[in-house]
């Protein structure tokens, strides 16, 4: 009698094991996952950045160039 209770008590240590393995895998899916979305957050906001700043200097640029187009050179 006291191997029947030791063996079903074995069976549920397995059968813990199990839910245990099984919800660390599926924590590393969802660490996966956040991890690809902070990456896209990331991608998302230097792009917009980019563009925002980009357009900006691109302004600035464009207005340096009108000047340094009306200065005159004197003839020596």
């Amino acid at each position: 009698m006291g191997n029947r209770s030791t063996s079903h008590t074995l069976g549920k240590d397995n059968q813990m094991l199990g839910l245990i393995d099984g919800f660390y895998r599926h924590e590393r899916g969802a660490t996966a996952t956040e991890y690809a979305m902070l990456i896209v957050f990331i991608a998302l906001a230097i792009a917009v950045g980019a563009q925002a700043l980009g357009g900006g200097l691109g302004n600035t640029l464009t207005n340096i160039g009108n000047m340094i187009s009306t200065v005159v050179i004197p003839n020596v």
